[in-house]
């Protein structure tokens, strides 16, 4: 459900209604295209988030007649400024609602994000085993004209995402529920509150597909019981939900009754470990008593009063932000 909401507040954010706020042209340094309520953004953010450095080289490469058109002409001139103004607003509104959230006391640990940024890039780079003389080369591929480019523009995206996120949670917090709604919820949905049928298996771990399957001769021959080897071993008795038809180990024990040893199956296939199961009791789907379902009564409840409040009452909110809020644009840009 979380997810859901995520995707609403994407969809909302990017319907422009950025001009609810003071929005004013003015000259500014160069390598700034906005101040958003006294916070700079970078030129080269409204550049790699636009791709139009991307684009450019692309048309310049592969269509050079549109390319000489659009740049050359007084036409083009004016789409691409049309097209660059929209990708500003788009990218001010965003750190308008990073914005609102904070100012309703949400820390959205704005250093720590930019540390994990630098920490995950330099990562990805050495993995990647690319030279640092190339990593530019490699960035203007994507788009970007530098890494300080780059991490700027994944900074701004992460706290986007991050900053709805935190409402949700804040918003899920704050919720009150009466004992008298959690009650009522159960006894009029209780079919919604199932426990998912399970089974209990015994698993015997083997280093490799040969050890299993002698041991499964073995034990099918008669030389010994599964039981007998499972004791000897440190393997916990396991419960898995068998609800998922397009598991084949599901589909094994969902055919087969209690006591049914089969295997060799693959276990790990990063370890390269192969098991032996027993299939020692079958669960069936059951409504869950009142106490079992409280904690999933609750969340539905409360993510059901989140849902009312992104819908119905934070645009309204926003909306009250945004009229309160100063855009300053570089006019020497738009």
């Amino acid at each position: 459900m979380k997810k859901k909401f995520i995707i609403i507040m994407l969809i909302f954010l990017f319907i422009p209604t950025l001009f609810l706020a003071s929005i004013l042209y003015e000259p500014l340094d160069q390598d700034t295209f906005a101040i958003v309520n006294g916070e700079k953004l970078s030129t080269e953010l409204l550049n790699s988030r636009s791709q139009v450095l991307y684009i450019l080289l692309d048309l310049k490469d592969n269509y050079p007649d549109f390319y000489s058109g659009l740049t050359n002409t007084a036409t083009g001139v004016e789409f691409l400024n049309t097209y660059l103004i929209d990708q500003a607003m788009k990218i001010s509104n965003e750190v308008l609602f990073i914005q609102f959230v904070e100012q309703k006391g949400v820390n959205l640990n704005r250093n720590e994000v930019k540390s994990n940024i630098e920490s995950k890039f330099s990562e990805t780079f050495k993995e990647l085993e690319i030279q640092d003389d190339e990593i530019e080369k490699y960035l203007l591929y994507l788009g970007y004209t530098s890494k300080i480019n780059y991490i700027d523009d994944a900074y701004y995206s992460t706290l986007y995402i991050n900053s709805i996120s935190a409402l949700y949670n804040k918003v899920l917090e704050e919720i009150e529920l009466s004992d008298d709604e959690v009650k009522v919820e159960y006894e009029n949905n209780k079919s919604n509150y199932m426990s998912p049928p399970t089974a209990d298996i015994k698993v015997l771990i083997f280093a490799s597909e040969e050890e299993a399957s002698f041991t499964y001769s073995r034990i099918i021959d008669g030389y010994y019981t599964f039981d007998e080897v499972y004791r000897q071993s440190d393997n916990p008795l396991l419960t898995i939900r068998i609800d998922d038809d397009t598991n084949s180990l599901v589909k094994i024990i969902k055919s087969n009754p209690p006591g049914y040893v089969f295997g060799p199956v693959l276990y790990d296939s990063f370890e390269g470990t192969y098991a032996l199961v027993k299939i020692e009791k079958k669960n069936p789907a059951r409504i869950l008593t009142f106490e079992e379902a409280n904690p999933q009564i609750i969340f539905n409840l409360k993510d059901k009063k989140a849902q009312e409040y992104f819908d119905k009452v934070l645009p309204k909110q926003f909306q009250d932000f945004q009229e309160r809020s100063t855009i300053i644009f570089n006019s020497a840009l738009f």
